[in-house]
């Protein structure tokens, strides 16, 4: 009996294997497309993560390429400010030179001015300069005459003296040793 209860089971058993294959096969094909649905999801998260990590790492560069064109732009403004200011002291420092050289040239135009005016003052008092110089020369022509004059005068007095004074020593030599 033993043998006879073995064959129904087995022929259950091999009735039944198509329908446990296609079971276990449907149950197998299941797990594989799980596999790759999970495979597939992974997959699309690290896809996802890799692009959030390039959309931040492509964040981070644009906001230091914004920052470096921030800094460079305010250089360059930094550079146009003093550039500008340098101009402008440039252009003042001009304005004074061509001023002080505008003020020279009015006092050096003035001043020929006065020179000219001296001019013909003496040209137009010509006479009264000429007639003052002829009196100074005619004044020193006459002290000098007068100390001639006099000189001569002394000259002449002092020779009368001595003349007079040697007669008198003569005469009174000769009162003395009896001529």
């Amino acid at each position: 009996m033993k043998h006879t209860l073995q064959t129904p089971l087995l022929a259950i058993a091999l009735l039944s294997t198509p329908y446990l294959a296609e079971a276990q096969f449907d149950k197998l094909h299941q797990i594989e497309q799980q596999q790759k649905r999970d495979a597939a999801a992974a997959e699309a998260e690290q896809r996802r993560q890799l692009a959030a990590e390039k959309a931040r790492k492509e964040a981070r560069e644009d906001a230091l390429r914004r920052q470096r064109a921030a800094a460079e732009q305010k250089a360059r403004e930094q550079q146009l400010a003093l550039s500008k200011e340098k101009e402008e002291e440039a252009r003042r420092l001009q304005k004074r030179d061509e001023s002080f050289e505008d003020e020279l040239r009015a006092l050096e135009l003035e001043e020929r001015k006065l020179i000219l005016q001296a001019k013909k003052a003496r040209v137009t008092r010509a006479d009264e300069f000429i007639d003052a110089e002829l009196r100074e020369q005619a004044a020193k022509t006459d002290v000098i005459q007068s100390e001639a004059d006099s000189a001569r005068d002394l000259s002449s007095g002092t020779k009368a003296f001595l003349e007079g004074h040697g007669e008198a020593e003569v005469n009174r030599s000769k009162r003395l040793f009896g001529d």
